[in-house]
């Protein structure tokens, strides 16, 4: 799978939308500027999630229990850092205000993280 490839879903995921060109440039500059790589699992694992957009989440909680430096983490976490610094996404990561409710919004979100990473566990084992 190409970089560009990579950087379209990566970035599809964390935004719910695609990301601009120029974001997808600077995920393939920053490649180049230092590659990323990992197991042969984790390649395996990378290559799945990328044919499997929707397991994404569940594939991201499950290794963030088991495997924290998973190459498909670290890849996320330079997609979301270059998302968080482009003027049009940068509301989407910065705090806001929100009413003492959003209290049960936080629990449901911690509940079905849970249950994701819980289904994503069971699919590693199939993947890996």
């Amino acid at each position: 799978m190409h970089l560009k490839d990579e950087a379209k879903i990566l970035g599809r995921f964390l935004l719910g939308e695609m990301p601009d060109e120029k974001s997808i440039g600077l995920y393939e500059d920053a490649h180049a500027l230092r590659p990323v790589s990992g197991s042969l699992q984790d390649e395996k694992i990378l290559r799945f999630a990328c044919r499997h957009a929707w397991l994404i989440g569940a594939l991201d909680g499950a290794l963030a229990l088991s495997k924290p430096n998973a190459l498909l983490r670290r890849k996320l976490l330079i997609m979301s850092a270059i998302l968080e610094t482009r003027p049009q996404y940068a509301h989407l990561f910065l705090p806001r205000e929100r009413l003492f409710f959003y209290l049960f919004v936080i629990g449901w979100k911690g509940a079905t993280a849970l249950l994701k990473a819980i289904f994503g566990k069971l699919i590693l084992r199939f993947v890996s």
